[in-house]
C-alpha cells in the first residue's frame, strides 16, 4: 500500500512538471516568440543577416517606402524620400531602434503565435503611415546642413504627418555612415535644452496658480538681481506684466514668476504638460524631457524658470504640448502608424489614439493669444500668410563658447490647416532665425497636404 502511494505521488509530481513545462513553454513562446521567430539567424526572413522578407511600408498616400521584391528588400527609388523617412521606416541592419524595421519587425514578418513567420503567401503584414513623404522632404532639405529635428501632427485628429531628422543617411546604399547620431531620430529619442520655449511652461503655471496673473509686474533693467546674482536679460524692459512677458521674452519677468510660484508649483505645471515622464508614440519610448529643480538654489531656479539651469525637452514632448494649447487644453496623442493590414487585406491594427486634458481651456486660449501676438509683433506674421501661426522662439544656450540651438515651436489656429510643430536646429543661433525659417518653408508645403 505504502508503495503504491509512493508511485502515486511520482506520477502526480511528474504530470504537475510536465504540465508546468507546457505551460511555461507557451508563456515563453508568447513573450518572447516574437524574438526568436524574427531572429537573424532565421532564413525564412534574412540573408546573411539582411532582412529580404517584409511587408509593405507606405506613407499616407500609398506611395512605397519599403517593400520586398523577388527576396530582396528594397526602398523607394527616390533618394531623398529614403533619406527623409528612414528614421520612420528604419534600415535592414536594425541600427535605427525607433524605425518600423526596429520597433514593428514582428508585425512586418507577419508573425503570429500559431504558424510563426510562416504564411502561404510568403508576405508579411502592410504598415501604412500617417507620415507625407514629400513633406518629410520639404523639412529635411530645409534642414540642410545642420543637425536637428522638425515633427508636425494634426492636433484634432492626432496624425503625424512630418518627421524628418538630421543627420541622416540613405539605407539603400552600402556607405558606412560616420556621421555622430546619424541613426538617432532626434524628435523621438534627442534631448535639448529649451531656452526661452520653457517660459509658456512657466506661463502656464503662472495662469493656474496666481490669483490674478495679469497684475503680476516686475522690474527689468537689462537682468535681475537675484539672491547677489545677476540674471540677465536682453532687453531693458521696465515695469513688464505678463500680457508684453511672452511677446518680449523678458528674463527678469519669467525669473522672478517662477520664484514667486515656488519650486513646487513649478514642478507640478511641467509635470503635468510631459516633463519627468516617459511618454511613448505607437509603443516606442520617447525620451524624458527633465525639470529637476528641487536642490537648486534661487538664481539657479530663476535660471531654470527662463529655459536654463539643467531644464531639457524632448521635441516629441513639446510637440503634445503645443497640440494641447492649440486643442483648447486637450492633447490627442500622436501617432505614425495609420494601420496594419495582412497580406489579404485584413486589419490587424487600426490607428485609435487616447486624448487626455493637459490645461483648462481658458489657459489654452490665453496661451494662444499670447503666442500669436508674439508672431505679429516679433516673427513676421508675413512669413505664414493664412496660416494663423501661434508660436514661441527659443535661444538655447549650451556651453561657453558654443553656438546656441535654435527652437521654434507652436500650431496654425486657422481650423483648416490644424498643424502643431516643432523645430529644433543645433548650434544655428537665435530662434527667430535658422527654426522660425524651417517651419515656414514647412508650413507653407503642409497646406496642401490631402
Amino acid at each position: 500500500m505504502n508503495r503504491l502511494l509512493k508511485r502515486s505521488f511520482i506520477l502526480i509530481a511528474v504530470i504537475l512538471a510536465f504540465t508546468a513545462g507546457i505551460l511555461l513553454y507557451y508563456f515563453s513562446l508568447a513573450v518572447n516568440g516574437g524574438k526568436w521567430a524574427t531572429y537573424p539567424a532565421n532564413k525564412h526572413i534574412y540573408s546573411d543577416g539582411i532582412l529580404i522578407k517584409a511587408g509593405d511600408i507606405t506613407d499616407r498616400n500609398g506611395t512605397l517606402l519599403a517593400y520586398t521584391e523577388n527576396e530582396k528588400r528594397l526602398y523607394n527609388k527616390d533618394a531623398d524620400i529614403r533619406k527623409a523617412t528612414v528614421h520612420t521606416v528604419g534600415d535592414l541592419n536594425g541600427f535605427v531602434a525607433s524605425g518600423m524595421h526596429s520597433a514593428y519587425l514582428k508585425e512586418l514578418c507577419g508573425y503570429d503565435t500559431v504558424n510563426g513567420v510562416y504564411n502561404l503567401s510568403g508576405r508579411g503584414n502592410n504598415i501604412e503611415l500617417t507620415l507625407d513623404s514629400k513633406l518629410c522632404v520639404t523639412a529635411y532639405k530645409a534642414l540642410g546642413s545642420y543637425s536637428g529635428t522638425v515633427g508636425v501632427y494634426n492636433y484634432k485628429t492626432g496624425e503625424l504627418v512630418c518627421v524628418a531628422s538630421t543627420p541622416t543617411f540613405d539605407p539603400a546604399s552600402d556607405t558606412k555612415e560616420n556621421a555622430k547620431g546619424v541613426y538617432v531620430n532626434r524628435l523621438l529619442s534627442g534631448v535639448y535644452a529649451p531656452g526661452s520655449i520653457f517660459k509658456l511652461v512657466t506661463a502656464l503655471s503662472a495662469l493656474e496658480n496666481i490669483k490674478d496673473p495679469y497684475e503680476l509686474e516686475f522690474s527689468c533693467k537689462h537682468g535681475v538681481t537675484i539672491a547677489g546674482e545677476w540674471l540677465s536679460c536682453l532687453g531693458n524692459h521696465g515695469k513688464i506684466g505678463l500680457d508684453n512677458a511672452l511677446v518680449h521674452s523678458c528674463n527678469a519677468f519669467f525669473a522672478q514668476t517662477a520664484l514667486r510660484l515656488d519650486r513646487r508649483k513649478l514642478t507640478a505645471t511641467a509635470e503635468k504638460v510631459g516633463f519627468n515622464k516617459t511618454l511613448k508614440m505607437d509603443g516606442i519610448i520617447c525620451s524624458e524631457s527633465r525639470y529637476e529643480v528641487s536642490s537648486s538654489n534661487d538664481i539657479d531656479f530663476g535660471w531654470s524658470g527662463i529655459g536654463q539651469h539643467n531644464d531639457l525637452v524632448n521635441p516629441f514632448q513639446y510637440l503634445t504640448f503645443m497640440g494641447a494649447i492649440a486643442n483648447g487644453g486637450k492633447c490627442v496623442e500622436p501617432y505614425v502608424i495609420n494601420k496594419i493590414t495582412s497580406p489579404n487585406g485584413i486589419a490587424i491594427k487600426k490607428a485609435n489614439p487616447s486624448t487626455k486634458t493637459l490645461m483648462d481651456p481658458d489657459n489654452a486660449k490665453a496661451l494662444t493669444e499670447m503666442m500669436r501676438n508674439n508672431v505679429k509683433q516679433n516673427y513676421g506674421d508675413w512669413r505664414f500668410s493664412g496660416l494663423e501661426v501661434c508660436g514661441k522662439t527659443g535661444t538655447a544656450e549650451v556651453g561657453d563658447n558654443a553656438t546656441p540651438h535654435s527652437w521654434f515651436v507652436g500650431f496654425c489656429k486657422n481650423p483648416e490647416i490644424p498643424y502643431a510643430f516643432t523645430v529644433i536646429v543645433e548650434n544655428a543661433g537665435a530662434g527667430n532665425g535658422a527654426a522660425t525659417k524651417i517651419a515656414a518653408t514647412v508650413l507653407k508645403k503642409a497646406q496642401s497636404l490631402k
